[in-house]
């Protein structure tokens, strides 16, 4: 028997019992790390802590020893540089006695992705004239440890000097300056707005920054004595072909509208345009002859021609001929009318009228009464209808509906309509429903009408929806309105994205019938397809591109093959020919059969072309061109060809329209029309009586010490130089809001400014004298200096390295003015005026890592004196106190 044993030595051992987690730059965090033994540990034991580049050892606790003592904890404080990039970092820990390792261990820490980008307003202007350029000037910068690909877009204006794509480096900045043109307006005074936003890429939220600066009228213009009343007046040539025949006409318009009081209580509007010599209303160009009288916003009386909708079920827009009177009040309203239509030959007269009454802002109910005298195949009767409806409008929600009845010839029927929406955050959800009987004769008969709609906002650029539809409406419409209502099945499944703010993708797939139902019918056909979409929007180009596939039935004949390949391709490009020019084509083929009475697959091709001119305000031109369309968009669409040209030299206008047209139902061969006109209207302003409602300002210049002689006032687009005593009038003004502005004689006044905040309010009131007074005073300035000082610990000088981006803002009440360092870093306020003013020194992006001593310094300036000011910086050294108490830490799993 042999016996053996053997005694084993384990070896050291170090484990971390802690996890930092996800660790933000610019922070710091702790590691516990445990060295384990089997024995008692050696007298002279050395630690050693490899960090990355950059990183700090800002604090470590060596362990307190006990004798047999087999574990020990050592405790480290570590700090990450604000710009550490993103990932997984070492951090190594050898333990040596005698220069010889006796344990080590690596560790992984991983530093958080920060994508971050603030933006700052580093320069504008106080005030700015019409015809000017406004330039804004941004400050961007990169706040964040990625290296951001960025895209700064504005609403107004243009981005100077760079791409569309920039990419910015942690800790980096850059200045982007958004500049607009200022547009000449009628208005004395007003407000235009810059703003910039910074899309990240890959990132769904955006970075926005908005400012707003006062605008004056630059331009003198003369100031009216009289009250007057606009009008046009004018004429045209009219011309037509009508299958084999040829018309023309001439026609006479007058029209006016505007207050015919000084007191803004009466207004008139008015239309004469006649005569009527033309067959077809769908041109146009019929003679209407309107008067319209409106007192206080309250009381509206419109007699003559005009369009009238009372509600959606009895009549929604009918042209005609005849009287409307209503009233608004704080809890009711009503409206009573008469009318005889026009273009609607199944109606010759109807009456009737609305009472709503009002319980807040946001809802009602009304009772609406209509009686027609109708004319339906042959017959002519009397449809009274008497319904309620009521509506709801909320910020997320809306909703509108009416219930309805109706006798006609002995027969009582009913009609109800329901349109919802809502909207929140993610989801939207909206519908419409109409409902009427064969023997209701409103605005719709034997009708039907449902559609709903499901949208859900996965993300900003991701959208999903649902929606379905069926509709089988008979709309009693104008001869004037260019529309159809075809029989209409449809359910959609879609999905929507954004790839960015150019290109965007439309998804859906669609189960469909359609059925034409005028007589003999054109097309009925039933088709499932898919739909992908595609546009693109750029500055100087656009296009839209679609394909469809699926498979499609004929059901114009009863001995159909079956679902047939049903494909098609449209595409329409837009290009930018210069400044207010676009050029544009249309292309679509289709591969089906459902169009074929024949039930034949075939290739149909459509292609077009538009042109759109806008040259300022005195040119507009507009043309477009299509060979054909499908049966389906024919009788929805039906021009081939339309031309438009307005020339405004502001008193006088010359407008030529033209174009080929589809006639549906006629009874000619050819039912396509070629038209056009010439019409010529001169704009005349009617002196109605002197102007009583005028105002005069008379101010002086205040002060000593300087020239009052020869300064430019402004207000709004009127101008006065000061006499020597500083005298300024404007007399015969306008009652209006005006913007005063006064720009000194440089040559005398240097370092004077007016003692408060130019350009200022103005308002000129009727019949009444402003008396102002502008104090002048010499100005006093600031000179500064930031002074970044060392840390006290050497560990955290790694971070004063980089030294944070620093703004320096200088406010007074209502007014205040944002400066940065120059490379010296020093700044400087000049021609400031004297008082109480506020200094403050801003950090932007991580301020926390550095402190300011004294950030916001109360200043007094005085006038022809400059002032030093110093602002200290340094790293936020935090502190660590550490407790005698041991804790034992543990982990539960």
């Amino acid at each position: 028997m042999i016996h053996l044993e053997g005694v084993c030595q384990s070896q050291p051992l170090i484990t971390l019992s802690n996890s930092p987690g996800k660790v933000i730059p610019g922070k710091h965090f702790t590691l516990f790390f445990d060295l384990k033994l089997a024995r008692e540990f050696p007298e002279n034991l050395q630690e050693e802590l490899i960090l990355p580049a950059k990183w700090n050892l800002l604090s470590q606790r060596k362990p307190e020893r006990a004798p047999g003592q087999t574990t020990l904890r050592y405790f480290f404080v570590i700090g990450v540089p604000s710009d550490c990039p993103a990932g997984d970092f070492p951090v190594i820990l050898n333990i040596e006695t005698a220069n010889t390792q006796l344990a080590a261990t690596k560790i992984f820490v991983t530093i958080q992705e920060i994508h971050k980008v603030e933006v700052f307003i580093l320069s504008k202007p106080e005030y700015i004239k019409e015809g000017d350029s406004l330039k804004i000037e941004y400050l961007i910068q990169n706040v964040g440890n990625v290296k951001e690909y960025i895209t700064p877009t504005t609403t107004r204006g243009v981005i100077m000097a760079h791409g569309d794509s920039l990419s910015v480096e942690p800790n980096e900045k850059i200045k982007i300056t958004v500049s607009q043109i200022i547009p000449h307006t009628e208005t004395n005074a007003w407000q235009v707005s810059s703003d910039l936003t910074i899309h990240l890429k890959g990132v769904e939220n955006s970075v926005f920054q908005a400012t707003s600066v006062p605008v004056f009228s630059s331009r003198l213009k003369k100031i009216d004595p009289y009250f007057r009343f606009p009008i046009e007046a004018g004429g045209g040539y009219l011309s037509y072909r009508y299958g084999d025949r040829n018309f023309v006409a001439y026609q006479y318009s007058l029209t006016g509208k505007g207050f015919v009081d000084q007191k803004a209580k009466h207004f008139v509007d008015f239309i004469i345009r006649g005569p009527n010599q033309f067959r077809f209303p769908s041109i146009g160009n019929y003679d209407q002859y309107t008067f319209g009288y409106q007192y206080k916003k309250s009381t509206n009386i419109t007699v003559g021609d005009h369009v009238l909708q009372l509600n959606n079920l009895m009549e929604f827009a009918r042209f005609g001929r005849g009287v409307r009177i209503e009233q608004q009040f704080r809890k009711f309203d009503y409206l009573l009318f008469y009318q005889k239509a026009r273009f609607y030959f199944n109606q010759k007269e109807s009456f009737g009228g609305r009472v709503v009454f009002k319980f807040n802002t946001v809802a009602n109910v009304a009772i609406n009464y209509d009686s027609k005298n109708i004319v339906f195949r042959g017959n002519e009767f009397w449809s009274n209808l008497v319904g309620f409806s009521g509506q709801i409008r909320l910020k997320e929600m809306s909703a509108e509906a009416e219930l309805a009845t109706g006798n006609a010839r002995g027969k009582t029927d009913y009609g109800a309509f329901l349109r919802y929406q809502l909207i929140k955050k993610w989801v939207g959800l909206s519908g419409n429903f109409i409902y009427t009987g064969k023997n209701f004769y409103g605005f719709y008969n034997n009708s039907i009408l449902a559609n709903g709609n499901a949208n859900f906002n996965i993300t900003q650029k991701l959208n999903l929806g649902l929606s379905a539809n069926f509709s089988n409406v008979n709309p009693s419409l104008d001869a004037n309105v260019y529309s159809i209502s075809p029989k209409d099945k449809n359910y959609m499944a879609f999905m929507s994205y954004q790839l960015n703010l150019k290109n965007r993708l439309f998804v859906f797939y669609s189960i469909l019938e359609r059925e034409d139902k005028q007589k003999p019918s054109t097309y009925h056909f039933s088709e499932n397809f898919g739909n992908l979409s595609y546009s693109l929007s750029m500055e100087k180009f656009s296009l839209f591109y679609q394909i469809r596939y699926g498979k499609a039935r004929n059901l114009l004949i009863s001995d159909t093959l079956g679902k047939r390949e049903s494909f098609s391709n449209i595409i329409q490009p837009n290009f930018r020919v210069f400044s207010g020019v676009w050029v544009g084509g249309y292309l679509e083929y289709q591969h089906t059969s459902k169009f074929s009475k024949a039930d034949i697959v075939q290739d149909l091709f459509f292609y077009g072309g538009n042109v759109r001119v806008n040259l300022g305000r005195s040119l507009f031109a507009n043309f477009m061109y299509r060979n054909n369309y499908a049966p389906d968009e024919l009788y929805v669409r039906r021009s081939f060809m339309d031309a438009a040209v307005i020339l405004d030299l502001k008193r006088h206008r010359i407008t030529f329209t033209g174009g080929r047209s589809f006639i549906p139902n006629s009874p000619v061969i050819n039912q396509n029309t070629l038209f056009f006109s010439l019409k010529y209207a001169i704009k005349l302003n009617l002196a109605l009586a002197r102007r009583k409602n005028i105002g005069t300002v008379r101010g002086k210049l205040t002060g000593s010490g300087f020239s009052k002689e020869g300064n430019l006032i402004q207000l709004g687009s009127h101008k006065f130089l000061t006499d020597s005593t500083g005298m300024f009038w404007f007399e015969g003004l306008a009652p209006d809001r005006y913007y005063l502005s006064i720009s000194q004689n440089e040559s005398k006044n240097e370092g004077v400014v007016p003692n408060q905040k130019m350009p200022m309010f103005l308002d000129v009131k009727a019949d009444s004298t402003k008396d102002i007074e502008i104090p002048l005073t010499r100005t006093g300035n600031i000179r500064g200096k930031v002074d970044f000082l060392k840390p006290s610990r050497n560990g955290l000088s790694g971070m004063l390295s980089q030294k944070p981006t620093v703004l320096i803002k200088l406010s007074h009440e209502s007014e205040s003015f944002l400066t940065e360092l120059n490379e010296k870093d020093e700044f400087s306020f000049k021609e400031m005026k004297p008082g109480n003013w506020t200094l403050t020194a801003i950090i932007t992006g991580s301020q926390d890592r550095f402190v300011i001593d004294n950030d916001q310094k109360q200043l007094n300036i005085e006038c022809d004196k400059t002032m030093d000011v110093v602002f200290n910086i340094r790293p936020n050294e935090k502190r660590i106190h550490f407790s005698e108490k041991s804790f034992e830490l543990s982990t539960k799993k």
